[in-house]
């Protein structure tokens, strides 16, 4: 399948603690549990893809991207592409998204702080490029189980980043990106 500028590639990470929490309060499309997003950017030839992760907001090769070197386990990778009428955003996106380079990586998932975790980094520059609507709309963030209470991992997790769970605050996650109507989810790689 031929990649273009502004595709979404959606992963679903085997496991681990952080990737287990997020699989465990969010839900995506099809028979999916995506954990991280980033948005194809081509530059003289060559597939990258922008993405905030850890450390900080980096343009990634795409072979990097769908095939990580520290990773035993290789994600699941789905390409996503907007509907037509979302193209348009695209090179302003990618132009803003390119500014955005070496950002700090959001720990604490707070909206607004210049720190930028892997949904919110496309949620933003979509957003921006459409002169301040949103494309994809923000949801109500949970990371509590079916009672209420806070999961342990997510307990753990903030505490390690010494910030407060933002329980209920506003916020998007790749799944629910990965349902939005705004786009079609194509294949895995």
């Amino acid at each position: 399948m031929r990649i273009r500028n502004g595709d979404l590639i959606f992963q679903e990470a085997c496991g681990g603690n952080t990737e287990d929490a997020i699989k465990s309060v969010t839900s995506s499309a099809e028979d999916y549990d995506f954990t991280h997003v980033g948005m194809v950017c081509i530059q003289g030839g060559e597939a990258y893809v922008l993405e905030a992760t850890v450390p900080c907001v980096a343009l990634t090769p795409i072979r990097d991207f769908l095939y990580p070197e520290t990773d035993s386990c290789p994600p699941v990778s789905v390409l996503a592409r907007l509907k037509p009428e979302y193209r348009k955003l695209i090179p302003e996106a990618l132009r803003m998204g390119l500014g955005y380079l070496g950002k700090s990586y959001d720990y604490a998932y707070v909206l607004g702080n210049d720190r930028y975790y892997c949904s919110e980094l496309i949620y933003q520059i979509l957003k921006d490029a459409n002169q301040g609507e949103e494309v994809f709309p923000l949801n109500v963030m949970t990371f509590c189980d079916s009672t209420g209470r806070v999961l342990p991992a997510w307990e753990a997790y903030f505490k390690q980043h010494s910030a407060p769970v933002p329980e209920g605050e506003a916020g998007i996650n790749p799944g629910a990106m990965s349902r939005s109507k705004v786009l079609r989810l194509r294949r895995p790689f």
